[in-house]
């Protein structure tokens, strides 16, 4: 049964923009490696700071605290340094729930193809897709601007990470598995359908790794996870996305106009789909 944690602490003055950086990767961390639902972080009108920690059931947060030494991380060594008095947990039971529960996480997969093995995002990634995220080029096309630094990155990607409803891969060498080549995701929709994207680094492209990576994500769409409908939504004027789709076997479906509007202004959408045959 879902469980939740009330934390509850006073400040050191000076302390809470330092704190609330401490807690956000804290809570990442937390959530990554033990599928916790996530926390919320809320300041009172008396300056205390109060979280509301979210698990599927007490026996995984036990398990999860049990099997790692948390404070030996910086986050959590900041934290405390930050704290001037902390007060004791509140446990608390659900017995109600008017709340729409949580979509169930889909499990982590791994892909593999000839060159290339696809496993899941996690936030160590963000670091190499910098670059990627704050190229002009790379993001002339995409629904935002570039992006400044890897914090911005860091939280345009955690849906992508943790978000409930999608799978995301991350393509590597087999004789490299240190360098991530980019990332493909598959969006779940309503009716059994998913949407399709993808983003390769500019340093990785023109070697065949997106097509690679694209077939295996696509197969594992209709064969292992059974959808029935895969599409992809791309601007007119993006030749090196439209080959790729159309390499795949996506048939045009058609073009919505100003469906979007950009950094470089409203823009048309091409709409590719494939069903299971």
């Amino acid at each position: 049964m879902t469980a939740a944690i009330l934390y509850r602490w006073r400040l050191k003055p000076g302390r809470e923009v330092e704190f609330r950086a401490a807690w956000a990767e804290g809570t990442r961390l937390i959530h990554q490696r033990c599928k916790s639902y996530g926390a919320r972080l809320h300041e009172d009108e008396d300056g205390l700071f109060w979280s509301y920690a979210l698990w599927p059931s007490e026996d995984v947060r036990k398990v999860c605290f049990a099997d790692r030494d948390w404070f030996s991380h910086d986050c959590f060594k900041t934290m405390q340094a930050c704290i001037e008095e902390r007060f004791d947990e509140i446990r608390l039971t659900l017995t109600d729930d008017a709340l729409t529960p949580p979509t169930p996480r889909l499990e982590p997969v791994l892909l593999s193809t000839e060159r290339l093995l696809l496993r899941p995002m996690v936030f160590e990634d963000c670091e190499a897709f910098l670059p990627a995220l704050s190229d002009p080029v790379t993001m002339k096309y995409w629904s935002r601007g570039p992006m400044r630094s890897l914090d911005e990155v860091r939280d345009y990607l955690s849906w992508n990470i943790r978000g409930d409803g999608v799978e995301s891969f991350v393509p590597v060498l087999h004789n490299a598995p240190e360098d991530p080549l980019g990332w493909l995701v598959l969006m779940d929709r309503k009716n059994n359908c998913a949407e399709f994207g993808y983003m390769f680094r500019p340093d990785r492209q023109g070697r065949g790794y997106a097509r690679e990576a694209a077939m295996a994500v696509v197969e594992h769409g209709f064969q292992t996870r059974d959808l029935r409908r895969i599409y992809a939504d791309t601007d007119p004027d993006n030749a090196g996305s439209v080959r790729l789709l159309e390499s795949l076997g996506f048939q045009l479906e058609g073009r919505l106009h100003a469906a979007w509007e950009t950094h470089i202004g409203v823009r048309d959408s091409l709409i590719y789909g494939q069903v299971r045959s």
